[in-house]
């Protein structure tokens, strides 16, 4: 199963001790485990909240609002797409990762849009 890992940078936890991000391995450790064994398959680092550009559809017309959009100090700071056969291996992953240590990972598994199914009115399996 895939699952979205979204990484979080957290500067207001209150739970947040120095100790736990001076104690994070090395991002690239966790590149080159993960991405070299295939468990880990897309990611790239996102640009400030400031850069976002948000786009919503009201009423027929195209809304854009520059970013930020949350009153929270939490931002997405980066993404990675995994591949793990359960959550339970999800979360050793994610775990591992040094954001894990001084921010938070989201791990959000894929909702597949299962588009490719026929259409049961042209093979004649309707009601």
């Amino acid at each position: 199963m895939r699952y979205l890992m979204l990484v979080l940078s957290t500067p207001e936890d209150p739970e947040l001790r120095p100790e736990d991000a001076e104690g994070a391995p090395p991002i690239e450790d966790w590149v080159e485990k993960y991405y070299g064994s295939g468990a880990a398959v897309l990611g790239d680092r996102l640009r400030p909240p400031g850069d976002a550009v948000g786009v919503r559809v009201r009423g027929g017309r195209t809304l854009v609002t520059d970013g930020p959009f949350s009153e929270t100090k939490e931002a997405i700071g980066g993404f990675d797409v995994i591949d793990a056969p359960d959550l339970d291996t999800a979360i050793t992953i994610a775990s591992e990762h040094p954001m894990a240590h001084g921010g938070a990972i989201e791990l959000r598994p894929f909702w597949p849009l299962d588009l490719e199914q026929p259409d049961q009115a042209a093979t004649g399996g309707g009601a």
